[in-house]
């Protein structure tokens, strides 16, 4: 009966593995925890998710509300409409206003509004159905580095969807 080698991998073999994963670590980790990329992220999510509940509001009120964005100023604020700054009840603190702004938060660092355009207005308005008013849709644009996005919302359905321009 011919003799069977026992079937494992070598001391050399498994070094040679775990060299090679810590310099693919070593470059991509890095890349990947940066933290303007991730606030840049986080950023385009909260605007998303603002930019859905004021939609649902307006649908749900059977009344109009606005997405406000003041772009010189890197924030923006909901509101009714008659430009009055809807109550938040899920922001803490002496503000009770649904207002972001990207300057006075710490987890959005670096992260700026560079244009908001809704039928040539940095406003974004939803009807008592929940549907923009802007018949061509609009977008926003944010930017951290050289790391951009759009933020995009359709005309008529309100479809919101995000794109990677760069970076």
């Amino acid at each position: 009966m011919p003799r069977r080698t026992p079937r494992a991998y070598t001391l050399i073999e498994m070094l040679i593995v775990v060299t090679i994963l810590g310099i693919a670590a070593a470059i991509v980790v890095p890349q990947m925890l940066r933290a303007g990329t991730l606030g840049v992220q986080a950023a385009t999510r909260i605007v998303v998710a603002d930019i859905l509940f004021a939609q649902n509001e307006a649908a749900t009120r059977k009344t109009t509300r606005r997405v406000v964005f003041d772009v010189d100023n890197n924030s923006y604020q909901i509101t009714d409409g008659d430009g009055q700054a809807v109550a938040s009840t899920l922001q803490a603190g002496s503000n009770p206003v649904y207002e972001v702004s990207f300057e006075g938060d710490d987890r959005f660092q670096g992260v700026e509004i560079l244009a908001a355009d809704f039928n040539g207005a940095p406003i974004l308005e939803f009807d008592d159905l929940g549907s923009p008013t802007s018949p061509s849709g609009g977008s926003v644009d944010l930017r951290f580095d050289n790391r951009q996005y759009r933020v995009r919302i359709a005309p008529f359905t309100g479809r919101v969807s995000i794109e990677k321009i760069s970076g």
